[in-house]
């Protein structure tokens, strides 16, 4: 009996042994984990309890001058997949990447290189996708809600707007041209979160808004010359083409439009990346004879002629320095005016002849050819326009019915403001508070000298022979010019067809010019395709204005 109760003593001793030495073990770690690693273990604690994360900042909108929104932010939605709870059910990845727009395998693909953790599937994603995934229940799908890019009039004002990136960064456009304007402040939130992540405390820093931009541009214009645009170059089978459309007198570009175009609120569709250049401001081109009323004008101010001079341009073709120069037919004995509305290029080349390449091509920069349009902000190109000692004889002839030089559309219409604009050069302007630089307002050629020409450009509308007839309006007297340029590469001959006018002639309240590039077949001339555009256009824009009055 005694021999029982020793041992059951010892084992009992044992154990107290072993509890003790395990309590001095738990308060020797305690004691070094408070001594040497008080800050690492503050730093675990704060982490699983902090809540800290930034708020994204709307990005300004783009609006148009009367205020409508062509740009903004709205809210989305990523789409995520935590792996713990996910499964590749077939029909999960069928639905999810019908839902999303997505190749099925190469979803499934994709998901099959990481197995833990979490993963975006998709962003920008819109709250009737995001219902349509949530009414599935399928375990493991989150969504994070952030802010996308939206634009309204998608394709009609792609080319002035721009886009943005993935990351709402701007890369085209008036969203590249004023990032850091429209670029907002992000805000932040740091506090402690409870259970759920539910944030009970801490201190909340509020996004700041980006600033708003404004442009000139009239939706309500931009639109109508949108789709003129678009029908007449479905009509005629072209390959591009361009409309601007200004308020002369203060300068304002009221409608800047190109065909192809884009819709810059979905872009996978992107294939040809052509369509994403501003042609009325990236594309230059041989003008043709829309260039001849500057011509005349230079002409006219050097003194070398009389305005009374009557030219003779039978037989209807001329031979100048090894070259020949036909007209559409024998005109025979022609006026100056005669030779604009008629567009005779026997004529130019006789009243260029004698003269001065320095002084003609001092006009022609005074008109803008060659010199970058930069108070429009966009990108552009400035054209070309030879140095005077790099004429040859022919190429100074040429120049004055268009031909050896290079502009843009919005050039066009630079030049052409000043005829609407009693001679003087009045700047173009995209936005509406633009600071950046003092808008350019100096006199090109007198006001007799104007008269003249915008007499000349209503003859070339209204007179029974002018080149520009189908230009005409039922209320309003147009002053215009049109413009056909041969193009040939290769085997393949092409041509750029162009309309330049105002109206009304004696006060312009609007001017525009019309190109369309690369047309084939019958119908290709300035005043058969351009000018019935201009047309249309106009006779819209004059009943909104009309309305709204």
């Amino acid at each position: 009996m005694s021999t029982r109760i020793l041992y059951s003593s010892g084992r009992i001793v044992f154990i107290q042994l072993i509890i003790l030495l395990g309590f001095c073990s738990l308060i020797a770690r305690l004691i070094y984990l408070q001594v040497y690693q008080d800050i690492f273990l503050d730093d675990q604690v704060f982490s699983r309890l902090d809540s800290n994360y930034s708020l994204l900042a709307p990005r300004g909108k783009i609006l148009d001058r009367n205020n409508k929104v062509l740009a903004l932010d709205v809210k989305g939605y990523s789409v995520g997949l935590d792996f713990s709870q996910f499964t590749y059910d077939k029909e999960n990845i069928i639905f999810l990447s019908s839902t999303l727009n997505q190749d099925p395998l190469i979803l499934l693909e994709g998901l099959k290189k990481q197995s833990s953790g979490f993963k975006e599937i998709s962003r920008n994603v819109n709250n009737q996708i995001r219902t349509s995934i949530k009414s599935q229940k399928i375990p493991g799908i989150y969504f994070r809600e952030n802010l996308r890019r939206s634009y309204p009039e998608k394709n009609i004002t792609s080319h002035v707007v721009g886009l943005t990136d993935i990351d709402r960064r701007g890369i085209q456009g008036t969203e590249l041209v004023f990032h850091n304007e429209l670029l907002g402040k992000e805000g932040s939130f740091q506090g402690i979160k409870g259970s759920r992540n539910s944030k009970l405390e801490g201190k909340r820093i509020e996004a700041v808004s980006g600033n708003d931009i404004q442009l000139t541009i009239d939706i309500n214009i931009q639109s109508i010359a949108y789709h003129e645009l678009d029908k007449v170059i479905k009509k005629y089978n072209a390959k591009a083409g361009s409309v601007v459309v200004i308020e002369p007198k203060s300068g304002d570009i009221l409608a800047l439009v190109n065909h192809p175009s884009f819709d810059p609120s979905n872009r996978k569709n992107f294939h040809d990346m052509s369509i994403l250049r501003n042609r009325a401001t990236i594309d230059v081109f041989e003008p043709g004879s829309v260039l001849k009323p500057l011509a005349m004008s230079a002409i006219l101010e050097s003194g070398k002629i009389h305005e009374d001079l009557i030219v003779n341009t039978s037989p209807g073709w001329i031979e100048f320095e090894g070259y020949k120069t036909s007209d559409f037919r024998d005109y025979g004995q022609l006026k100056l005016s005669e030779i604009i509305s008629y567009s005779s290029n026997v004529g130019m080349i006789k009243l260029c002849e004698d003269q001065d390449i320095k002084h003609l091509v001092n006009y022609y920069k005074k008109f803008g050819i060659g010199r970058y349009p930069t108070s429009i902000m966009l990108p552009a190109r400035e054209g070309f326009l030879p140095h005077e000692t790099q004429f040859t004889l022919r190429d100074k002839v040429s120049s004055c019915y268009g031909y050896g030089m290079t502009l843009s559309a919005l050039q066009i219409a630079q030049a052409y403001s000043v005829f609407a604009n009693q001679g003087n050069f009045v700047e173009l302007n995209l936005f509406k508070e633009n600071s950046f630089a003092e808008p350019l307002n100096e006199r090109v050629i007198n006001v007799d000298t104007n008269q003249k020409i915008v007499d000349m450009l209503v003859s070339t509308v209204n007179s029974q022979e002018g080149t520009a007839s189908k230009a005409k309006l039922a209320k309003w007297v147009v002053a215009g010019k049109t413009g056909t340029a041969k193009e040939t590469m290769e085997t393949e001959t092409t041509y750029t067809a162009t309309f330049a006018g105002f109206v009304p002639h004696d006060s312009p309240e609007f001017l525009a010019v019309v190109v369309l590039h690369g047309l084939a077949g019958d119908d290709y001339s300035g005043g058969k395709v351009s000018a019935p555009l201009f047309s249309s256009i106009m006779e819209q824009i004059f009943l909104l204005r009309d309305l709204k009055i």
